[in-house]
């Protein structure tokens, strides 16, 4: 009969190599270990709730029976698959029920019945990197990825709630590779290979694994930086999990983790090294903001003896007045004001102007275009001048009136017209006329955003010879309007 002392070596005996069958002895961790992947976001899954209507971009989500149980875990942009149609997210409506977006296009017949899947994949690139300890002939390196299951879903191209999706094996889509370090040195030849979980029947703790491996063909060494010194390990084309569900359900803004397990074995097909990270899978973080519709319209003061307009100017104007003081028969008298704008809207803006009348005298009415009444300054009346279009000015003798140009000094907008234009000294047209019922005219516009767009307003004036003394006026309105 075994005596009680050796009975109970021979226990401990049993119990360490049930342990060691059970969780693999090795004889170290790798130094420096880490899987990262580039994109850590959870993929989306869910369904139909209720019949939806065709030609609607709004769509309702099941929130309660599937992995996916927020429509915000979707984001502006993303792109869902409804009954194997594409479909892009334009918004998620954020209330209460949390199940409704809306799409940049309209549902199409057939995608609109209860019950349909709605996918929306991430997927992401896992980088391994590593420091070796030890030196292994002809051995291999070997990261282990959880899958949601060892069965054709593992491997169909759809998000698995629980684990990585290896790809589209159905339909002969992308599927996921290992791409092994381009110069390995000692290592001599990596050779690649890639074999998702149910076929590679690799399963730890009831948990299938992807299998990707890098055997190589040379010595190896100890000390080996892969990630540093020498290439890392990178895992291509693996579809992020769906949230996970049961009694480890996902939790809104926590990460989903899992094990990655990475691996060096002899030629064997040993593991010698183990190490076993964790990856997080986590939801997007919606960030929003508003920028208020944006615009600025500025008036402001031109100095006297300002060269502007090809001229130079003789009074200096404020924000709200131009005065041309005493007038000389025969004699231009110029002035200027600056107009700037600033705008945020998408369609730009436009710059209108009119004036109330001509100049009269005590500022009285001045019926038509004034020419009947030696009490109102006309507007310019160069040969061929109006409201809508420009002619040259040079004759004080004998074109007598009120009249402007422009001159553009940000580049990229778009002026009615410029003072110098078509080889022309004064370019000029009138005012559109209020009073006698002609319609605002754009004098500088841009179709897009805008900083500070300045556009120099220039004034000429010169009085006829039969016009009576006394102080004439009368008032411009300039309007700036924004396309948002």
């Amino acid at each position: 009969m075994m005596s009680k002392k050796y009975f109970f070596v021979f226990c401990l005996v049993v119990l360490a190599i049930v342990a060691a069958r059970k969780y693999l002895v090795f004889s170290g961790e790798f130094t420096s270990a880490s899987a990262t992947l580039s994109n850590a976001r959870l993929s989306f899954k869910s369904a139909l709730d209720g019949a939806q209507t065709v030609g609607s971009s709004l769509v309702t989500i099941d929130t309660t029976n599937y992995p996916s149980t927020s429509v915000l875990q979707l984001q502006s942009g993303d792109t869902v698959l409804i009954n194997e149609n594409e479909y892009e997210v334009a918004t998620t409506i954020d209330d209460v029920l949390d199940n409704t977006f809306n799409m940049t296009s309209a549902l199409i017949s057939g995608d609109e019945l209860d019950g349909t899947d709605v996918y929306a994949t991430q997927s992401s690139t896992l980088t391994v990197r590593l420091t070796t300890i030890s030196a292994l002939n002809a051995g291999s390196f070997r990261i282990l990825v959880p899958a949601a299951t060892a069965s054709g879903a593992d491997n169909d191209g759809y998000p698995d709630e629980g684990g990585f999706d290896f790809g589209d094996a159905v339909t002969g889509g992308t599927e996921a590779s290992i791409t092994c370090p381009g110069d390995p040195g000692t290592y001599g030849t990596f050779t690649d290979t890639a074999t998702p979980a149910q076929t590679s029947t690799v399963v730890i703790d009831t948990i299938p694994y992807h299998v990707f491996e890098c055997a190589y063909d040379g010595a190896g060494a100890i000390g080996t930086d892969f990630g540093v010194g020498e290439d890392a390990f990178v895992i291509n084309d693996l579809i992020n999990p769906a949230p996970k569900v049961g009694g480890s359900a996902h939790v809104l803004g926590q990460a989903d983790t899992y094990a990655v397990i990475i691996q060096h074995l002899d030629s064997g097909d040993a593991v010698i090294d183990q190490t076993v990270t964790k990856v997080g899978v986590v939801d997007a973080v919606r960030v929003s903001a508003t920028i208020a519709p944006q615009l600025t319209f500025t008036v402001s003061g031109i100095s006297a003896s300002t060269s502007v307009c090809g001229v130079d100017t003789d009074v200096t104007t404020t924000a709200l007045t131009v005065p041309f003081g005493e007038l000389t028969i025969a004699a231009f008298k110029n002035a200027a004001q600056r107009l700037t704008v600033t705008t945020n809207a998408v369609g730009g803006y436009v710059v209108t102007a009119i004036e109330n009348d001509q100049l009269g005298r005590g500022g009285n009415n001045c019926d038509d275009d004034g020419s009947a009444s030696n009490t109102c300054i006309v507007d310019v009346s160069a040969a061929g001048a109006s409201h809508t279009a420009s002619a040259d000015w040079t004759d004080a003798s004998s074109e007598p009136g009120f009249g402007y140009s422009l001159h553009q000094v940000t580049s990229g907008l778009t002026p009615a017209f410029l003072y110098n234009e078509s080889s022309r000294t004064f370019s000029a047209k009138q005012f559109a006329d209020m009073e006698d019922g002609e319609s605002v005219q754009t004098i500088f516009s841009r179709g897009t955003v805008a900083a500070s767009d300045i556009v120099d307003v220039c004034y000429q004036i010169t009085p006829d010879a039969t016009n009576v003394a006394g102080n004439y006026e009368n008032y411009l309105v300039y309007t700036a309007s924004a396309t948002f």
